[in-house]
């Protein structure tokens, strides 16, 4: 019994040492590879925002200028353009906010058009309204849109026993050189209205470059954030080109003449982090080019 006890001994100094050695190259090796992890983790999330945040902004501002088309007037033989104002980092235009078509018995005073409405919302008083009159009814290429003053709008009036959206106006003098008449009013007619919008790119209080949009119409001073953020200075550009693929400068080019215009963006990552291959932290970066040809682009 005696000699049982003396053979049982513990660890040694030298072999706790050893074994506090081996545990501390593990513990390093592990928090290493639980570093990397987190930073590959948040190389991904931070680029998955950028995408997405380049790619919102790439779908925002097509879908807004498909919209944008061009309108004539028989009176002083003219054709104009939604494009109000354009640069190469800005663009005004009349943005479409609703579609519909006229029911009920039209007055001089008032247009009454049918519920629900085709677009985005209802009208409201800030918006321009167009509606598209028949002159000559043997002929069609004196019909025209032409656009309204409206002083009141109801929208839970009635065409019968269907709901609609009523329209006060201001007649008989709705446009410069057009005497509207109720001959040129008939039912089923289409009307849309829009709202002045610009998009461009500014300058947040973070400092960074964002896509922003402000309502013109509403009489918004600054521009709200859209997108971003994008590389400062050549993050959001506007190419316009003419019926034949030729490019437009902005600076003197009639918005008449503009078929299709270019926007690209280059987004940034909010941060810098650790890209593949780089030790060092620098921000990623993603560029979109979408060319969007205007609504009913015409020919000549």
């Amino acid at each position: 019994m005696l000699l049982t006890m003396r053979n049982r001994r513990g660890l040694t100094l030298v072999e706790l040492l050893i074994t506090m050695v081996v545990l501390a190259i593990v513990a390093a090796s592990l928090g290493r590879i639980l570093l990397q992890t987190f930073r590959v983790s948040e190389s991904q999330i931070v680029q998955a925002d950028l995408q997405s945040n380049v790619r919102t902004g790439g779908l925002v501002l097509p879908l807004e200028f498909r919209e944008i088309g061009y309108d004539s007037n028989i009176t002083s033989h003219t054709v104009t353009s939604d494009i109000e104002a354009m640069t190469a980092n800005e663009l005004q235009f009349r943005a479409m906010r609703g579609y519909s078509t006229t029911c009920g018995t039209p007055t001089m005073n008032e247009i009454r058009f049918r519920k629900p409405i085709t677009g985005l919302r209802l009208p409201q008083m800030t918006d321009g309204f167009l509606l598209y009159v028949e002159n000559d009814e043997n002929t069609g290429i004196d019909d025209q849109w032409i656009p309204l003053t409206v002083t009141a709008i109801n929208p839970n009036g009635l065409c019968g026993t269907d709901s609609a959206v009523v329209l006060t106006i201001n007649t008989p003098q709705v446009a410069p050189g057009v005497n509207l008449t109720l001959a040129s009013l008939f039912v089923g007619g289409p009307v849309r209205y829009y709202e002045r919008m610009q998009f461009g790119s500014f300058v947040d209080a973070d400092g960074l470059t964002y896509v922003g949009a402000r309502s013109v119409s509403l009489g918004e001073a600054s521009y709200q954030a859209v997108a971003g953020p994008l590389r400062p200075g050549t993050g959001l550009q506007f190419r316009y080109f003419a019926r034949d693929g030729s490019a437009l400068d902005p600076a003197t080019a009639n918005p008449v003449t503009v078929r299709s215009v270019q926007v690209t963006l280059r987004g940034l990552t909010q941060r810098s982090i650790n890209l593949a291959g780089s030790a060092n932290r620098q921000q990623a970066g993603m560029t979109t080019t979408t060319l969007v040809a205007l609504r009913n682009t015409l020919k000549h």
